[in-house]
């Protein structure tokens, strides 16, 4: 019986989460701005000197401790020393009681982020009406010059290498450059102390294989606090899905909300590397959008991006569609279910809404993404 005591506990500690989100403002100041970021922050620093991922050797051995369980009673039945009714029973206690302490362990960890108000009403950003035209047509132009200027600083002036770019994947080298952004724009977020200090760097080894089969570019886990990412992502995304994974990090549960602050972090970073890969994603976004609201604008900033910044993106589409698996909608239909049941609108459609926080920002700054001087050519002036 106490594996399903450890399931009520996780079921009480889940109700209470949803419960709790009629409250934000206390979930804010106890959880968000104090034990929150202290225990991400804490987890991630404490796995973060491990080359590989601890999350997924804590699953592998998971699997196997029930493996060998199940191995274990089946041959008992076999021998006749376990009745076949007493090992499924056990079998279900105990899978009662990991799942129980997995919800306990999730919510305490990081679940509760959920329980926070959205992004936009934190700041005070203005998020009514539909998209404006006049507004998104002017961004989307302002973002495609900042991309060729971050290709062209990035490839000694030139506007196309001739091939996709190609640069060897650091994941410490990309944490630390993040981490520069998220010291200069977290304020501005309303990120303090924990949430921009120093944490572990993403993690490849060990999950590229597993992200790659479910069709993921990366995963958060808040059970031991890393950031993971596929080390298989065309150069041009990395930084960027890195950026996104952080914002999980730091405590931003919703998706678009993860991808805007991350895009965020990644502008406000010195490595032009981490810069390019931060304006791509925004012109990527901003476009889509753009051209469902107006296709001549649409075409026009398509054929005003540097035919380098259109060979990567080429090379990233190309690299999705060889590298479609078989687990994808699997993987898929488990988020888009694990999103609802978290209470954000449209599920896995929740990724696509960052153009209005991209709008509402822009309106804020005058029509600029970053908030230091100088940032918008790359460079911070002190």
């Amino acid at each position: 019986m106490r594996g399903f005591s450890l399931l009520a506990a996780g079921a009480l500690v889940a109700g209470a989460a949803l419960v709790l989100a009629r409250f934000p403002g206390a979930v804010e100041r106890i959880y968000g701005e104090a034990l929150g970021p202290w225990i991400a922050r804490g987890l991630s620093l404490t796995t973060g000197w491990i080359p590989v991922s601890v999350s997924w050797v804590l699953l592998l051995a998971l699997v196997s401790w029930g493996g060998w369980r199940s191995w274990s009673a089946l041959t008992r039945v076999r021998a006749g020393s376990l009745d076949l009714g007493a090992a499924l029973w056990g079998g279900t206690t105990w899978t009662a009681g990991v799942i129980g302490i997995l919800v306990v362990v999730f919510y305490t960890f990081w679940g509760l982020n959920y329980a926070r108000a959205p992004v936009d009403t934190r700041l005070g950003l203005d998020s009514a009406g539909e998209l404006d035209a006049e507004e998104l047509r002017a961004l989307t132009s302002h973002a495609v010059a900042r991309v060729n200027q971050a290709y062209a600083g990035l490839h000694e002036g030139s506007d196309d290498i001739g091939v996709p770019t190609r640069i060897p994947f650091d994941p410490r080298a990309v944490s630390r450059g993040l981490e520069v952004g998220w010291r200069r724009v977290g304020p501005a977020l309303g990120m303090e102390g924990a949430e921009v200090g120093r944490y572990g760097p993403v993690k490849v080894r060990g999950v590229t294989w597993l992200l790659d089969f479910f069709d993921l570019s990366g995963v958060y886990s808040p059970f031991t606090g890393e950031a993971h990412v596929t080390a298989s992502l065309p150069s041009m995304v990395l930084p960027a899905t890195v950026g996104h994974e952080q914002g999980h990090q730091r405590g931003i549960a919703r998706e678009n909300e993860a991808t805007f602050v991350g895009v965020l972090a990644a502008l406000h970073a010195d490595d032009p590397y981490i810069r390019y890969s931060g304006w791509a994603r925004i012109v990527r976004i901003l476009q889509r959008d753009l051209a469902r609201v107006d296709r001549g604008a649409w075409d026009r900033e398509m054929e005003a991006l540097a035919p380098g910044v259109r060979r990567d993106w080429g090379d990233y589409v190309r690299w999705y569609e060889e590298n479609r698996s078989v687990g994808g909608p699997v993987a898929t239909a488990v988020n888009d279910t694990y999103l609802r049941a978290h209470a954000v609108p449209g599920g896995i459609r929740s990724y696509d809404r960052v153009t209005t926080l991209l709008l509402q920002w822009a309106r804020r700054y005058d029509g600029r993404l970053t908030v230091l001087p100088g940032m918008e050519a790359g460079h911070a002036r002190p």
